[in-house]
């Protein structure tokens, strides 16, 4: 799969998902630097609308929130991120692989594993194939840009059995 169908996989899986009200991605962005009590002026900062035109700044600036959403702003936010890490993926735009880190299975410590899944329990079987599929694109990458063994190693213990055609 290429890059411009993946990012159709993805757009479709994730159509008309709801914006989380409470944990946004910039009160997300907030958490990861221990700043607890100001979720209301970030929420302020954050886009409304449809998380396809989450814009590409807001995305940039809050890379470390995927960690912090809970699982309504993880079906919201990922696809945004997934989407974007693809389009800029061998771009000075990606600093991270915040986004591929933000699906590891964690398999290997239970409350994170535990953690995990509850994250993405309100994924149906269509988007949790997109983001196998992005993990599997990812582990394909042989650029250097993407931790392809990272990829590999969560595609194959977890990831592959949601790689299914509908």
């Amino acid at each position: 799969m290429n890059v411009e169908e993946l990012i159709t996989l993805i757009d479709t899986a994730f159509e008309g998902v709801p914006q989380p009200q409470d944990l946004t991605l910039h009160v997300a962005e907030a958490h990861d630097d221990y700043d607890y009590g100001n979720d209301e002026e970030y929420r302020r900062l954050d886009y409304r609308g449809r998380w396809q035109d989450v814009p590409n700044e807001h995305i940039k600036a809050c890379q470390s929130a995927l960690s912090y959403l809970d699982k309504v702003g993880m079906r919201f936010y990922l696809p945004a991120f997934m989407v974007w890490y693809l389009r800029y993926l061998r771009t000075e735009e990606v600093w991270s692989d915040n986004t591929l880190y933000a699906l590891g299975s964690y398999s290997h410590n239970p409350g994170l594993a535990e953690y995990q899944k509850q994250r993405f329990s309100l994924f149906t079987p269509q988007q949790m194939r997109a983001c196998a599929q992005f993990v599997k694109f990812c582990a394909k990458d042989t650029t250097g840009f993407s931790d392809d063994y990272f990829a590999q190693t969560i595609y194959d213990g977890y990831w592959f059995q949601f790689d299914t055609p509908e």
